[in-house]
């Protein structure tokens, strides 16, 4: 049994799945995915809309486990909504097409489960006190008792979700293997089935977690991290790598990550008699009344970390933007205020080796799990030592970037992000897999996919690497047009109110040619909301995106009603699945180059210009073009979509890139002809 014969007609797939038509880059994606599991190198597959890449993908896989009882795969997505249909549908099909029966699991972060021992302590300590429980907490109540999994995405529409986020798993409030609750944890019993699993489902950030882990202690592949062991990953959606590496992959400090621990430590707590777990833990200290002692400590410490807050706040509030890039002329500048820091992080360090350090090493059977999670608190103090002092010392320009922002308390942020995600993500996890396959429908630059291999890890391996570009079946020439306008206004700053009242002129006529069903994408808040101003009382069924309305309510409202019209920042540039007639038209109001404001950005920018590249032309450009693939992707869905794209800003026709983003588009009817005089009646005449 081997790709072909799954896909061809008359097939495996074709007898369990009525619907299931053949397509020729479905079958050529599964044997290239195939062909590099077989000879243990990596793939890069960009697959249109309609390709049917996670049947294209999985078939290898499954094929795979049936050959190598030693393998295991891991797939992950960017989405939970992809994860669930991979696990509930898409598997459970192409197991019985292969007439195959292997355990797989799906794997969420610890926060998505229900943590049973919080759950139960609230309850108890409620009956305790005699308080009634509200009808809500009843519902929720009764939905714990009768889940399988304990996780958020489960919970029906019938209970309130929002009683979850109490109990949820935390990390650092979890007594592991230990805890009572041990053997029903909903998060450990995933992991149980994920140990026995061949496929294992998750997501990309803890895929990046758990190379993140290996790389820290020095864990071999075999090994269980925080997912078991494996040897070949196939990423779905594979276009956030760089960006979800570059926050899983940064080291952070900030004294409210340190304080949050130092409160575990010291908060009173009713499983500890209304004690503190140092107080708690007084009869297993090596020796008496160590445990007071570090509190009086870390009374002091926490006056030592609110003391730098002040310096490092005082000195940042001076900068412009609440993130703040620092740079070797910033580290000239207050490089002797921030010394200051060095004995807060030297404290931190101190107090988080006495609190590893101050228990017995064989305490009684009924304190052991509470003193491994004292030691566990020590241990991550340590580490939020060494980052905060890394970031004093600074000195690793070309591999991190350092900057700050605002944490939820208005507290300053240190960051040590990696400069290139690229290098890091081979030495932590491609270098590790017999196979990586990232799969998504926008990877490829004007045919190229070097800017990819650059940032995922492939770079440093492309010898082992193999690509494919497999185009959407659906007929774009014949179902999409793209409008681009001869005489369209080109964006600049310098004259942002014209354009905006360009904008405005140029999408009323649009809309009302299509008499609806549009999605304006925007780049700025600002401008959208301009606009916005400009035709609510011009444009019926109007929808914006705000912060008060869910993404999800605001797509509903705009699937539910096929003449609606919806502006757009975002996250709306990707995800948005709105097929038939409900959309008809994407307007692209701006081309969505990043603006090289964010820390990140400026930082990368600036690495490159000082080697000699242009980072506009090797960064900003093709990252505008993945985006722009994006957002004409929310258009042709099925077969029978039909649809006009119109790009107002001009700079796609007058600028040398331009020619770069039209050419990695794909194939569709683009009229000579567009002028914004006639950009209603052509797309009246091409939708009607």
């Amino acid at each position: 049994m081997d790709a072909e014969s799954i896909f061809s007609p008359g097939g495996e797939l074709e007898k369990v799945l009525k619907t299931y038509s053949f397509r020729e880059g479905q079958l050529e994606m599964a044997e290239l995915i195939e062909k590099a599991i077989e000879d243990h190198a990596h793939a890069i597959v960009e697959a249109g809309t309609g390709t049917g890449k996670s049947f294209a993908y999985l078939v290898p896989a499954m094929l795979s486990v049936m050959e190598n009882r030693s393998r295991r795969f891991v797939i992950a997505t960017s989405t939970i909504t992809l994860q669930k249909q991979l696990y509930d549908k898409d598997i459970p099909l192409v197991m019985k097409a292969l007439g195959m029966s292997e355990e797989t699991a799906i794997v969420y972060g610890r926060s998505n489960y229900l943590c049973l021992r919080r759950f139960n302590e609230a309850r108890n300590e409620k009956s305790t006190a005699g308080v009634k429980r509200s009808e809500a907490e009843l519902r929720f109540e009764k939905w714990v008792t009768a889940t399988d999994t304990g996780v958020i995405q489960d919970i029906p529409q019938s209970v309130d979700a929002s009683l979850f986020l109490s109990y949820a798993c935390d990390d650092k409030d979890c007594l592991g293997y230990r805890c009572p609750f041990a053997n029903e944890c909903f998060y450990y019993s995933a992991r149980r089935q994920a140990q026995k699993a061949r496929i294992i489902v998750t997501n990309h950030h803890l895929l990046l977690l758990d190379a993140k882990n290996r790389a820290e202690c020095s864990l071999d592949w075999e090994e269980d991290a925080v997912l078991p062991g494996y040897s070949v990953v196939v990423m779905d959606e594979a276009h956030h790598i760089e960006s979800e590496a570059t926050e899983v992959l940064s080291r952070v400090y900030s004294s409210s990550r340190a304080n949050r621990i130092l409160d575990y430590l010291t908060r009173k707590e009713k499983r500890f008699g209304s004690a503190s777990i140092i107080d708690f833990l007084s009869p297993e200290e090596k020796e008496r009344g160590s445990g007071q002692r570090l509190k009086n400590e870390i009374a002091h410490l926490r006056t030592m970390l609110d003391q730098f807050d002040s310096v490092l706040s005082s000195i940042l509030h001076s900068f412009p933007d609440k993130e703040v890039l620092f740079t070797s002329q910033f580290y000239a500048a207050y490089g002797e205020s921030i010394k200051s820091g060095e004995g807060a992080a030297a404290e931190l360090r101190r107090i988080g080796n006495a609190v590893s350090s101050a228990y017995v090493e064989n305490p009684s059977e009924s304190n052991e799990l509470y003193v491994d999670l004292i030691k566990r608190y020590g241990a991550s103090l340590s580490i939020l030592s060494d980052i905060l002092l890394d970031w004093i010392r600074f000195s690793s320009w070309d591999d991190e970037i350092p900057y700050s922002e605002e944490d939820y308390d208005g507290k300053p942020e240190i960051h040590l992000a990696p400069m290139n995600t690229g290098r890091v993500l081979s030495n932590v996890l491609v270098s590790h897999l017999d196979s990586m396959i990232y799969s998504s429908a926008t990877l490829s630059v004007n045919g190229s996919f070097e800017y990819f291999e650059k940032r995922s890890g492939l770079w440093e391996e492309k010898e082992r690497v193999r690509t494919g570009i497999f185009p959407s079946p659906f007929e774009y020439g014949k179902n999409l047009m793209l409008l681009l306008p001869q005489d369209g206004n080109a964006f600049s700053n310098e004259n942002s109110i014209g354009y905006t009242e360009y904008v405005a002129q140029a999408v009323d006529k649009a809309i009302e040619a299509s008499g609806g069903g549009a999605l304006v994408l925007f780049t700025s808040k600002r401008m959208m909301k301009d606009v916005y101003i400009k035709l609510q009382d011009r444009i019926g069924n109007l929808l914006v995106q705000n912060e008060r309305t869910p993404r999800s309510r605001l797509l509903d409202s705009f699937r539910k009603n096929k003449d609606s019209s919806l502006f757009a920042v975002s996250s709306f540039w990707e995800g948005v699945d709105a097929p038939g007639d409900t959309l008809r038209l994407v307007i692209i109001v701006k081309l969505p180059f990043t603006v090289p404001s964010t820390p990140i950005v400026k930082a990368r920018s600036e690495a490159m210009e000082r080697s000699g590249s242009s980072s506009f032309m090797e960064m900003t450009v093709p990252e505008a073009i993945l985006r722009l693939k994006q957002g004409i992707g929310r258009l042709i869905r099925t077969e029978t979509d039909k649809g006009v794209v119109l790009i107002l800003d001009s700079r796609i026709l007058r600028k040398g890139y331009g020619r770069m983003m039209i050419s990695s588009l794909p194939e569709c009817y683009i009229p000579e002809d567009a002028m914004l005089r006639n950009i209603g009646e052509k797309i009246e005449r091409f939708l009607y």
